[in-house]
């Protein structure tokens, strides 16, 4: 034991005098860790966190925890890396959302296009301690073509398109809009529509002279994103892979699997545009969420855009059940070749819970996409840190990463439900405990009612 806290004591001196002076060390105490590698859940473990970051992982009866440290007794509890949401809206869903990631585990999201000045603005906000929320990656305005821009500014919805979209033409205006976005610092680029192959391999060549990652919507045939390099697919496939035979399906996500393609499948907007009519439009009109808790979170622009959403649902896509079936095995046998399946839930689209809707999603990737609860959670954790190469740094519970953590009052690995089984969240170091996040919750909820 003694070699044990010397260890431990060793590890604050590395990371400096703050260690000792300004910041009192966190003791997870005697908690089940599921740590995000994979590996099985270990009994009776000791986390213990100085400043941001985890400097020991131990065995609870090897550990003695400093004097001045603040404790948290883990009996009977879970412990699990921070949860990534790898396809959000952030400048939609607003600011009052922010703190919703927080109170449901989801400390790291991947904004997948929007006000890129505001989306800077709320990340330095959190990174500096004035905003709760989580951390961001962001693609800044994703990529359209011009005609979907100019029919957006035809059909004048409530969307401030100008920031959120960038209309490219054709080839000859890639370069110059590519370069403007790397100069303003996003961290990859997302496209949602392309004029043509040659736009597209113009987009994938800019951003690999760059250095920026290329994701988004199957834009091309799945041959086409494999000779441009896109990193990730979002959404599934459209049309949907059921005309190849079984073989030229697993050649191809063999493909997949070896140039490290990922796929995020927002299965949850597909649960979404199967509500009704009727039921949708009630959920969208309740500010107090009477009709689903959930609604009393949220107000502003978002709302006022889920209203226009709604309208466009009143009637029902054809052979939308078909598709999302389809959609569901290609994914599963995405999944089956070792593709990388990760979670995202695609806020602010109608009935996507900022936070809430990334624990539908774990659901479905367990009870219904072939994965164990112990999968559904290294692909909310690890896998997203590995797509961005942060691995060293955040994704599992090891020594030396950043404090993500998620506290449980259930067993995530028998049943995948228990992630929302919230006992407290620690994201960059910051701890909420119940408490603190139940008032997060009322707060939101409150200035929601006020707006």
């Amino acid at each position: 034991m003694m070699r044990r806290i010397i260890s431990v004591v060793c590890l604050l001196m590395l990371w400096g005098p703050a260690a000792f002076s300004e910041v009192r060390p966190t003791v997870i105490r005697d908690v089940t860790l599921i740590d995000g590698t994979g590996g099985a859940p270990k009994t009776h473990m000791t986390v213990v966190v100085s400043g941001n970051r985890i400097i020991a992982v131990t065995p609870s009866r090897e550990t003695q925890a400093a004097t001045d440290a603040q404790v948290i007794e883990g009996a009977g509890k879970f412990l699990i890396p921070g949860l990534w949401d790898m396809h959000v809206h952030l400048s939609k869903a607003g600011e009052n959302t922010l703190p919703l990631f927080i109170a449901n585990g989801v400390t790291s999201v991947r904004d997948m296009g929007g006000d890129l000045e505001l989306l800077a603005k709320w990340r330095q906000e959190i990174e500096s301690g004035k905003r709760i929320g989580p951390r961001i990656k962001m693609a800044g305005p994703m990529l359209e073509t011009s005609a979907k821009i100019e029919q957006m500014r035809r059909d004048a919805g409530v969307e401030p398109f100008e920031r959120f979209r960038i209309g490219v033409g054709g080839p000859e205006q890639v370069d110059s809009i590519v370069d403007q976005l790397a100069r303003k610092g996003v961290d990859f680029l997302k496209i949602r529509s392309v004029a043509s192959v040659e736009t597209y391999r113009a987009i994938g060549a800019a951003a690999r002279k760059h250095g920026l990652t290329l994701v988004g919507h199957p834009v091309a045939s799945p041959e086409e994103i494999l000779r441009v390099g896109q990193r990730s697919i979002e959404h599934g496939f459209y049309p949907p892979l059921e005309s190849r035979s079984a073989e030229q399906r697993r050649e191809l996500f063999r493909q997949f699997r070896s140039n490290s393609i990922a796929m995020v499948p927002t299965f949850v907007v597909g649960e979404a545009l199967l509500v009704p009519y009727a039921q949708m439009k009630a959920i969208a009109e309740d500010a107090e969420g009477r009709v689903d808790p959930r609604r009393k979170y949220l107000c502003g622009y978002m709302i006022e855009d889920w209203k226009e959403q709604v309208e466009e649902q009143k009637e029902p896509w054809p052979g939308l059940h078909e598709y999302l079936k389809t959609r569901l095995q290609d994914v599963r046998e995405m999944f089956e070749a070792g593709v990388r399946i990760m979670p995202g839930t695609d806020t602010a689209v109608v009935l996507i819970w900022p936070g809430f809707s990334l624990h539908d999603e774990l659901r479905i990737f367990a009870q219904q996409l072939g994965m164990t609860p112990m999968q559904a959670i290294v692909s909310a954790t690890r896998s997203p840190a590995e797509f961005f190469g942060i691995q060293d740094t955040v994704g599992s519970v090891e020594t030396g990463k950043i404090a993500d953590l998620v506290l449980l009052e259930g067993n995530p690995v028998e049943n995948i439900t228990n992630i929302t089984r919230i006992a407290a969240v620690m994201q960059d170091g910051k701890l909420f405990e119940r408490p603190k996040i139940d008032k997060i919750l009322a707060d939101v909820a409150s200035q929601a009612l006020r707006k």
